[in-house]
């Protein structure tokens, strides 16, 4: 479990700390206040701790930092992009933090020339096996689709694609054969994703299908892009890419969502926050936020572990945080007020016309 990420000089943040916590951790924010950066910048730094968890030796900073570089895909690939721009001096720092004591905190220094650094302190070197056995890779889900996307795959193996390398992780993981023993904290949200559309996906050379029966299966270009979000949920539970020991990161999880379904989708992920599953995700959907609000209220149910991080910056501005169990603390969140303001001038709009036609009666 990531406990804690600071950023120092990256990209919007001059000085930030997440302070995670187990359960869902939901990163609430305007367009270009950084949701999408914390997500990958921390998706970023567990997978190659994670990869390199068995070969600790062969652990150099080229790893996560051309990590970094792979995912962003800033122009030009360089790490002085990621860079902040008033940063004095000129170099970025980044500091990865797990739940498990055993990892002492990886630090990553970013610099506009090639002396960059990365270090990483564990003891014991006895205790490699054991943090390999209760940590897996990350799961990364972005905000768009990426079934109808599987030709990507094999054309990074031969050409040079600039492509977000997100997209290419998930659909590795997305092609894991289905386990035989599901994962007990998996199965009531594997239940609830197969009523939701209405089958099983599978996956046969290279192409995805939505099975409903044997005799009966269409291929997920024809799925609406919607359901395919549920779709991409239950084939990574169903195949164990996805599970307790990993972390699911989630960009705009409500993109493509209509209300019904989006009550579907929160009640979901907050099954699986209960199951002991971590989940990071970046939304600026009052709808979503509402949904989490009322689940975490629950009398009956078991408690909801949340934390939401409001993100917010001026113009010219590093981008601030405010951390709170309850997203109704959150000051400045300009979007979700956009949105309720919208929603009352449709109101004020719905109830002007409808005393224009009891006029004209």
């Amino acid at each position: 479990m990531l406990k804690r990420l600071h950023l120092r000089n990256f990209t919007v943040f001059a000085e930030a700390n997440f302070e995670f916590g187990p359960g869902l951790n939901v990163i609430v924010g305007t367009n270009g206040t950084g949701k999408s950066h914390v997500l990958k910048v921390g998706y970023a730094g567990i997978r190659s701790l994670i990869e390199n968890i068995h070969d600790w030796n062969g652990f150099n900073s080229d790893s996560p930092l051309s990590s970094l570089v792979r995912i962003f895909r800033p122009v030009p690939e360089e790490l002085s992009e990621l860079i902040r721009r008033q940063a004095k001096p000129i170099q970025a720092i980044v500091q990865y933090e797990l739940e498990d004591e055993r990892v002492s905190p990886v630090q990553l220094i970013l610099m506009p020339e090639l002396s960059t650094e990365s270090r990483l302190v564990i003891t014991p070197p006895s205790s490699l096996n054991e943090i390999q056995h209760v940590n897996t890779a990350p799961v990364f889900i972005p905000a768009k689709e990426v079934f109808t996307q599987s030709w990507m795959l094999p054309a990074s193996e031969q050409l040079r694609l600039r492509i977000d390398e997100t997209y290419l992780d998930l659909l590795k993981q997305l092609r894991g054969i289905p386990l035989k023993l599901i994962e007990p904290s998996s199965i009531a949200a594997i239940n609830s994703l197969s009523t939701v559309i209405g089958g099983e996906v599978e996956e046969e050379d290279g192409r995805y299908y939505l099975s409903a029966s044997k005799n009966k299966r269409m291929e997920m270009n024809m799925v609406a892009e919607g359901l395919r979000k549920f779709g991409t949920l239950q084939k990574l539970l169903a195949n164990g890419s996805l599970s307790p020991k990993s972390i699911l990161f989630w960009d705009e999880p409500e993109a493509n969502l209509n209300p019904a379904l989006l009550r579907k989708l929160a009640a979901i992920l907050a099954e699986l926050a209960r199951q002991g599953f971590q989940i990071i995700l970046a939304t600026h959907s009052m709808s979503l936020l509402k949904e989490f609000h009322i689940l975490s209220r629950q009398k009956d149910a078991t408690p909801l572990p949340i934390k939401y991080f409001g993100l917010n910056a001026g113009p010219g501005e590093a981008t601030r945080i405010v951390t709170s169990d309850n997203f109704e603390y959150l000051p400045d969140v300009v979007a979700l007020e956009a949105e309720l303001e919208q929603a009352d001038e449709l109101d004020e709009i719905f109830a002007k016309e409808d005393r224009a036609h009891h006029a004209n009666l």
